[in-house]
């Protein structure tokens, strides 16, 4: 026996419990930290029920008099049909299922049934999915073009209300962390941003920092430098998790992922009810899972189709802050006259409004006058005039109204 070929297919209620709820639901679900709505009524809503003003009245007898209902704010979660598909080597397949087969204690590899192989087959496919909804949720763009395009995440949803200028909406930029400190400090500029809506929300638990990776190994070893015995004993031993000031601090796992529309740093400050991923596998037609093996090619293969989204509610409950934009400042062309400039810009190109330019005596003096760069892709591209020019000043400023000078 070299191949697996027993087609396997999961539609229904198959579909729901077999294969997607073990995934949408339980302790993997909870590893997410936020809302995951599964198989809720389409469209899916994202609501928030918030009760204000005082609701007692003085006792006077009899007769009504109802206070105002309860504040409910809502948003419907766009939905989009999405499919997974993956293709392997009769040989790598087969490999790859008895891997995990053998790994069991319970499994007499004499005597494997139909059950065990789909159980392991069901196992490769349910991981490879979940970790793509997992990223596409944080990184999801559907006009990229690239990766990570069948539906907006939340980066895009939040860059984009940035750049709209969203009301309520707390955002500040910091510069690249330039020691283990830095990190805790961000944490802190979050809190400091935040609104008062997002800090009375603290003392229900439900809020978190949803950090990368750099950001949270920063701050985790902030505490290692911190000189106490829990902290030397914690180095040692591990953190199964950090928190800042009793709010959880949550590693989101991007890995590498380097893209140049959407910020690759950032600490964003929430509550967890404000997030939410929607999967639905039951309100559509054509949802399915298949594994089947094609002959021909000798290929086994793996197909979900099912609808998928993610946004975000409330504006006010998010308090968010950005490493700065990855630049170069190419001034090579510049003489003492003048010449061209070009700024390339890295990552999170869509946080910026303008770039501006003008060229600096050597006692920095203003030497001519100021240029808005023209911007073309991922370059900004300008020209430069004036006398005596010995450094070019670049001022850098974000739609969320912050700016960064640079002078090279």
């Amino acid at each position: 026996m070299s191949k697996i070929e027993s087609a396997k297919t999961y539609t229904g209620r198959d579909l729901e419990t077999i294969f997607f709820r073990p995934i949408m639901t339980g302790p993997e679900a909870d590893a997410l930290g936020i809302r995951v709505m599964y198989n809720m009524p389409a469209p899916t809503a994202l609501q928030f029920w918030r009760r204000s003003g005082d609701v007692l009245q003085q006792y006077g007898g009899a007769g009504w008099n109802g206070g105002s209902v309860a504040d409910k704010y809502q948003k419907f979660i766009e939905m989009y049909k999405v499919k997974a598909e993956m293709g392997y080597s009769a040989q790598d397949y087969f490999a790859s299922i008895f891997e995990v087969i053998t790994g069991r204690s319970d499994v007499n590899m004499d005597d494997l049934t139909g059950t065990e192989l789909e159980e392991a087959e069901t196992a490769l496919f349910r991981q490879a999915i979940a970790e793509s909804i997992r990223m596409t949720m944080w990184l999801g763009d559907r006009d990229r073009g690239t990766s990570y395009t069948t539906f907006d995440g939340f980066l895009k949803r939040l860059v984009t209300d940035i750049t709209d200028g969203e009301k309520g909406m707390c955002t500040g930029m910091y510069e690249p962390l330039s020691a283990p400190e830095d990190a805790e400090k961000l944490l802190k500029k979050a809190w400091d941003k935040a609104s008062p809506q997002l800090r009375a929300a603290k003392s229900e638990g439900k809020l978190a920092y949803f950090v990368t990776s750099d950001i949270y190994a920063a701050y985790e070893e902030a505490l290692d430098n911190v000189q106490l015995d829990a902290a030397y004993l914690a180095r040692q031993e591990g953190r199964k998790g950090l928190s800042f000031r009793g709010i959880p601090v949550i590693d989101i796992q991007l890995g590498e992922v380097t893209l140049t529309d959407l910020p690759v740093s950032f600490a964003l400050l929430t509550d967890r009810r404000n997030l939410a991923l929607a999967v639905n596998t039951a309100d559509f037609p054509g949802t399915e899972v298949r594994m089947w093996y094609n002959p021909d090619e000798m290929q086994n293969r793996q197909r979900a189709i099912f609808m998928a989204g993610a946004d975000y509610l409330l504006p006010e409950l998010v308090s968010m802050v950005v490493k700065q934009s990855d630049m170069t400042f190419d001034k090579s062309a510049v003489t003492a006259t003048g010449g061209a400039v070009k700024v390339t810009v890295a990552n999170s190109v869509k946080m910026i409004e303008s770039i501006k330019a003008c060229g600096l005596t050597a006692a920095d003096a203003v030497a001519g006058s100021e240029i808005t760069m023209t911007k073309l892709m991922l370059n900004y591209n300008g020209t430069i005039a004036g006398t005596n020019i010995a450094k070019v000043r670049f001022v850098v400023k974000y739609r969320n109204g912050e700016s960064f000078t640079f002078v090279k």
